[in-house]
């Protein structure tokens, strides 16, 4: 029931009032954004894999200069919109519209390098998500691998209960890096 019923509507639920409360960060990170990289403001690689491996297209804001995929390169602002994960915020409108989901697993892009062997066909059967396990308990820092086990151990125990651990963990991560860079500048 959780899955099927009380996700989605609360994922629908949520998105809107988030979209309603921080649509002035969202509007003030893109003017941000154009000033310090100029146009365009949305992310250059758009196309993610939803469920079932349906592509969609990801709204999020761009923090890399253009021309610097193989090498990217981000100014001393994007560097700050990127950690403090504010290019993320236009998703909540991929939540909105059912292609997202709150927590879920991250969206790969279609014909990105994958590991090798069989990928476990539960990863596929729930809706991305804007944060999940695999960002909580490592992230960037983690293969793809151990990503994909983390995507299962969170289909296999999907539950309220887990989301708002993961939504609590995430954003204590937000304030954890922020916190550790400020005292880095001291």
């Amino acid at each position: 029931m959780y899955r099927k019923i009380v996700k989605p509507t609360l994922d629908f639920i949520v998105s809107f009032i988030l979209i309603l409360i921080l649509w002035p960060l969202m509007v003030i990170t893109a003017i941000i954004t154009y000033i310090d990289l100029g146009s365009p403001i949305h992310n250059v690689i758009r196309q993610r894999e939803g469920k079932n491996k349906k592509p969609f297209i990801m709204y999020k804001y761009r923090t890399k200069k253009l021309g610097t995929e193989y090498k990217p390169e981000f100014t001393k602002v994007s560097r700050i919109i990127d950690k403090l994960r504010l290019n993320e915020l236009p998703q909540l409108f991929n939540v909105l519209k059912g292609d997202m989901s709150l927590v879920g697993p991250r969206p790969f892009i279609p014909g990105e390098e994958l590991p090798k062997g069989t990928i476990d066909p539960k990863r596929y059967m729930m809706r991305p998500g804007i944060t999940g396990l695999a960002q909580v308990c490592g992230g960037r820092r983690i293969s793809h691998k151990k990503k994909l086990k983390f995507d299962v151990l969170y289909y296999d125990n999907m539950s309220l209960w887990l989301d708002l651990k993961i939504i609590l963990k995430t954003f204590v991560q937000i304030i954890h890096i922020d916190v550790d860079n400020s005292k880095n500048r001291l």
